[in-house]
């Protein structure tokens, strides 16, 4: 006897099938891999479970164990390679545990537990190129000084003095700055610096400096200095 299919209320375009070959609605269009997740740091609900001779001990192999088993799930969700890291290296990448339940018997430890990494820590262990979340930037290592240059500094008193040395210190293409001589009003100044002086001294007056070439050499030299500073250095509208 044959049966009978009804449709009621169905729209033609439901009825349509795609054609033969054709890839599922949720499939990437072809070439474009899916986007990896991101590291999850706090994996929860991982089973810690171990025997032994004493239950201190079942638990400290728990605990090993639950670590090991979030460390993998982190790397296996975020795509990333396994690694082999021993257990005592995976617990110094953990900043807490969160025992969600246990359950303690003489000769054996069962729980779930949550287990959160340190992002700092886990970037060292993966290398820097791996984008780890909540991790601390890697510090940017500056390029040395390539040229120097001799200033004299002037300045009204302690407060602008001590500024000027922080807006010094604070530029990027100031590599370095030594004190040659010191007096109430003013310095004599050697700075190191990444770039010409005449770019350094653009982006130092940005950030409320001037530097700017002497005519002549210094006529009177500072305290305990020889004469013929080349530059002259103070804050902008100052000194």
């Amino acid at each position: 006897m044959a049966l009978a299919v009804l449709l009621i209320g169905v729209p033609a375009a439901a009825q349509t099938l795609p054609p033969v070959g054709s890839p599922p609605p949720s499939a990437a269009p072809a070439g474009l891999a899916a986007e990896a997740p991101p590291l999850n740091l706090s994996q929860r609900g991982i089973p810690a479970e171990a025997s032994a001779e004493n239950g201190v001990l079942a638990r400290d192999r728990a605990l090993a164990s639950g670590r090991r088993i979030a460390w993998e799930r982190a790397l296996a969700e975020a795509g990333l390679p396994a690694t082999s890291l021993s257990d005592q290296r995976i617990e110094s990448l953990v900043s807490s545990i969160v025992i969600e339940q246990e359950r303690t018997a003489p000769t054996r430890y069962t729980g779930r537990i949550t287990v959160n990494f340190d992002p700092n820590r886990v970037r060292g262990a993966l290398g820097g190129g791996t984008a780890v979340p909540g991790a601390t930037p890697p510090p940017v290592v500056a390029a040395p000084a390539s040229n120097w240059l001799v200033a004299v500094a002037s300045y009204r008193g302690m407060t602008d003095w001590l500024e000027l040395q922080r807006r010094l210190r604070a530029a990027g293409q100031v590599a370095g700055v030594d004190i040659l001589a010191i007096a109430v009003d003013r310095a004599k100044l050697r700075l190191g610096l990444r770039a010409p002086a005449p770019e350094v001294a653009a982006e130092l007056a940005a950030a409320g400096i001037a530097l700017e070439p002497l005519l002549q050499p210094e006529a009177v030299p500072m305290p305990g200095a020889t004469p013929g500073a080349a530059w002259r250095l103070g804050l902008a509208g100052g000194g």
